[in-house]
């Protein structure tokens, strides 16, 4: 499909680039390479380095290019993806750096993409200090027009940023349909669930909550530490562990923030449970859906009709 409408593919391993000059000898194509080092906030989305699947390491570039020479292809392109949510810059220039080095051995080169994994301050109700992008664009741009100079030629540059534009964007809200004591622990019972937001059970992430009551936020002045669960069958199934909240009782809302990245895009059916709709608020105030509800219609709408 990319090779018909020439599309410039990159390519994560020796065997890819090997299988791509089968199927298109002569073409330009683009490599992943692993710069051995790693950032993220959880293991599982930390995506160079030596424990991970992803790309092809420092080792292996003499390798990539004989295998291009061998079906005359041309590398022209270079891709590089650290982690997910990192808060500091230095890993990030510290990898870029170290991925420029290996990218001058690329005569052909067109394209060096950084990758992404800015992160956003999850942690917003505490204060946390954003991501000082100012600090990591000064630095970075040092580093590409070093590089310009040293390559002899104009290269585009590219970065993915990804979750800093939309994870803010978003606020998910459920109901809370039951309060319970079981031994020590408060429970706040809603109708979220991992279906619709998998992030705080697959990574053990945080997202700041707020507590509504009858259109206003709850104040905090009298609160206790509650386990805000959702409504799948699973003691995984937590949105938000020991937080200190205000006094909930069923019917409030609570909005978990900063859920406009890896929110909609990771939930499922699972326990058939259905998806909620998506409206959109614009800059002036207006509202619009902009994905519906699912109905129980939805989930069978894949199964054949049995004769």
């Amino acid at each position: 499909f990319a090779i018909d409408r020439d599309i410039l593919t990159s390519l994560d391993s020796l065997d890819q680039l090997d299988l791509y000059g089968q199927l298109n000898p002569g073409g330009e194509v683009a490599i992943r390479i692993n710069p051995g080092i790693g950032a993220g906030h959880h293991e599982k989305v930390v995506t160079a380095g030596d424990k991970t699947k992803f790309g092809i390491n420092a080792a292996q570039l003499g390798g990539a290019r004989q295998i291009a020479q061998a079906h005359q292809l041309k590398i022209i392109g270079v891709n590089q993806h650290i982690g997910s949510l990192f808060m500091e810059p230095e890993p990030y220039l510290e990898a870029a750096e170290h991925f420029l080095k290996m990218a001058l051995d690329f005569p052909d080169l067109k394209l060096v993409d950084f990758g992404g994994g800015f992160g956003v301050p999850y942690h917003k109700l505490e204060a946390q200090q954003r991501l000082d992008l100012d600090k990591l664009s000064e630095t970075l741009s040092l580093m590409t027009q070093a590089f310009v100079a040293k390559a002899g030629r104009p290269v585009q540059f590219k970065s993915e940023p990804g979750r800093y534009v939309i994870a803010e964007a978003g606020v998910l809200l459920g109901t809370v349909y039951a309060c319970k004591t079981n031994a020590d622990t408060h429970y706040a019972g809603t109708d979220l669930g991992f279906n619709v937001l998998a992030r705080p059970m697959v990574y053990d992430a945080w997202h700041d909550l707020i507590v509504y009551r009858d259109g206003k936020v709850l104040s905090d002045q009298v609160s206790q530490t509650v386990t805000v669960v959702g409504n799948i069958c699973e003691s995984g199934d937590i949105i938000a562990q020991d937080r200190d909240l205000p006094v909930m009782k069923p019917g409030d809302l609570i909005g978990v923030l900063d859920a406009g990245a890896y929110g909609y895009s990771m939930s499922s059916n699972y326990n058939h449970r259905l998806r909620p709709a998506e409206v959109l608020l614009a800059s002036d105030g207006s509202h619009r859906l902009i994905r519906r509800r699912d109905t129980y219609e939805d989930l069978f709408r894949g199964v054949p009709e049995l004769d």
